[in-house]
């Protein structure tokens, strides 16, 4: 049964403010819970807003373990040279760029014209660039497929999809692409492809690129990513992972606060377009709910992507008790949430136009916490928020083992 299902939400649970479009396509969830909400009306509004082409997506390998190793802005510095060159020579083959580059991931499209050869031939110019200059670890995974342009992000099954193989399942330094974009390469193409017979089950044929002809003359000019900060910060961030005798790294204002990453449960994929709009409206609920409790709990909202909202609060004792407000509000329309808290220094960045976005080893932990380790219905709190906010005797102690290193926390 789907999750989402005007009926079981009181009225206005998902009505948004005009500034709550940031993030979210107000205007297609608006049409769609004003529709029937079935396979036409869902055809009917994705029709203007469908893409073929390749998109690539990427993920940084190693950093819950560096986090606890150097500097946060240190890190933030090492990974944003690897985005420069992703998006300096994607743009330069004709790619354009999705979404803001937050934390350690990108995303790139490249439409139907652009060949699977140019742009394999492309990532392995960006593989070889990123080798020379010894960047931190960056895993790809490249798909040609169909996908849902709405708003600043592009959704759907195969969206999906090369994400979550990026993600999850590339090392650093690895190229995988799926077999819909192997099999659009032309006979003779020079590649050397491996099966990822362990990826099969879950995402279909997964090839790892091993080799093969990078492409020749690409200059990775416009290296100016969609940050999550303003451009004063970036360039600071740049000047010192570029300069041969390095600059000195900015100096930002860092504060304390304990962070609260929400994950809902996706709706349930038995028809692909309706699961994928449900979703947005539940990511409009998300925003409503959480707006409609952070009040009470001195809290603010940084932002809400998709299955995901993130918020910041003075202390963990108020995180912990909107955790739980939150949590209740969607159990009672049938949606588990998983919820992950830690407390620490972070970097808030205020983008305009009521687009803010966030940054520190708690935004990582959170998530590691929630969407790693977690299981929904549960809340986590890091050791650190747990004795901030002095839960120990109304919590269990759990311990994850993820990316290398050993978490223990407290689950409510």
């Amino acid at each position: 049964m789907p999750k989402f299902a005007p009926g079981r939400f009181p009225p206005g649970f998902f009505d948004l403010p005009a500034d709550a479009g940031e993030e979210l396509p107000l205007a297609i969830i608006e049409q769609w819970t004003a529709s029937a909400q079935d396979r036409d009306a869902a055809a009917h509004i994705l029709s203007g807003h469908t893409l073929r082409g390749i998109v690539v997506s990427s993920d940084s390998a190693g950093l819950t373990k560096l986090s606890r190793e150097r500097p946060l802005v240190e890190i933030l510095a090492l990974i944003s040279r690897p985005k420069e060159l992703i998006h300096g020579y994607g743009r330069a083959i004709g790619g354009s760029a999705i979404g803001t580059w937050a934390a350690d991931n990108t995303q790139m499209f490249y439409p139907a014209d652009l060949s699977a050869e140019r742009v394999l031939g492309m990532l392995r110019t960006t593989q070889e660039r990123l080798r020379a200059e010894r960047t931190i670890g960056i895993g790809f995974c490249a798909h040609l497929g169909v996908f849902y342009r709405l708003g600043n992000g592009v959704y759907g099954p195969d969206a999906d999809r090369v994400e979550n193989v990026a993600e999850e399942h590339t090392a650093g330094g690895e190229l995988v692409v799926t077999g819909e974009l192997a099999d659009a390469l032309p006979a003779g193409h020079g590649f050397v492809l491996r099966e990822r017979e362990d990826l099969a089950e879950a995402y279909g044929r997964i090839l790892r690129v091993e080799g093969g002809p990078p492409l020749a003359g690409l200059e990775a000019a416009d290296l100016k990513y969609p940050t999550p900060f303003d451009n004063a910060f970036y360039e600071g961030l740049s000047a010192w992972s570029t300069d041969e005798h390095p600059v000195a790294l900015p100096q930002p204002e860092y504060q304390d606060r304990t962070v609260v990453l929400v994950e809902r449960e996706r709706d349930d994929p038995d028809e692909p377009t309706v699961a994928l709009l449900n979703d947005l409206a539940l990511a409009a609920a998300m925003k409503r709910i959480g707006r409609t409790l952070l009040p009470e709990h001195e809290g603010t909202e940084v932002k809400t992507t998709g299955l995901i909202s993130i918020y910041t609060f003075p202390e963990p004792g108020p995180a912990a008790a909107f955790a739980q407000a939150f949590r209740e509000a969607f159990a009672q329309q049938g949606v588990l949430t998983r919820i992950g808290i830690d407390s620490g220094e972070v970097l808030l960045f205020d983008l305009g136009g009521g687009r803010r976005d966030i940054a520190g080893s708690p935004v990582n932990v959170a998530s590691k916490l929630a969407q790693d380790c977690g299981e929904f219905g549960r809340i986590y709190l890091s050791e650190a928020a747990t004795r901030r906010a002095r839960l120990e005797r109304k919590s269990r102690v759990v311990t994850f083992d993820v990316s290398g290193v050993s978490l223990q926390a407290r689950t409510l």
